[in-house]
């Protein structure tokens, strides 16, 4: 759904997708996967997230996503720019869709809102589709922990009026 053409104006690259992210001016030779896993190894969890999004592969993004240690969310999500924040939101919210580590993604959604809230709140245009996207896995997830919850509260209440039957009955 993409394509790129090489001119002697340099290199267009064009896409269907709005979610497509080219960034030809920081993608240097550098910025491989290679090069994501060997800062996700070294602990550079920042700098791995950022070579992602420029990577702009969501295997790899989901990954440094997900190797990122809870207490580290807060300083990885100050590393990144406002030009990723739009794909970063789109990728938490298809990731918190189908894994099973609720907490972990809402702490990520909070700090991101946290962090770049007033930069997301003057562009908010620009941000609709990925507030969206992530207001949907939130409230998904919250849909279905509720429902959990209410089934988990109604079995204990059963369990307990079936206690206190048999106590008054001895």
């Amino acid at each position: 759904r993409e394509w790129a053409t090489v001119s002697n104006e340099g290199l267009h690259v064009y896409s269907l997708d709005d979610d497509m992210i080219f960034d030809p001016i920081l993608l240097t030779e550098a910025v491989t996967p290679g090069a994501v896993q060997s800062n996700l190894r070294s602990g550079q969890y920042g700098t791995a997230l950022v070579m992602s999004l420029h990577l702009n592969e969501f295997a790899l993004i989901r990954q440094v996503i997900e190797d990122t240690p809870y207490g580290s969310i807060p300083h990885v999500v100050r590393s990144v720019g406002p030009e990723h924040l739009e794909r970063l939101l789109q990728c938490v919210s298809k990731c918190m869709a189908d894994s099973p580590h609720v907490e972990f993604y809402v702490q990520w959604c909070l700090e991101l809102l946290q962090t770049h809230g007033m930069h997301m709140e003057k562009h908010r245009g620009s941000f609709m589709r990925a507030f969206r996207a992530m207001h949907k896995s939130v409230q998904t997830r919250h849909d279905e922990l509720k429902s959990v919850s209410d089934n988990n509260r109604y079995t204990l209440d059963f369990m307990e009026d079936q206690t206190k039957l048999l106590l008054s009955a001895d």
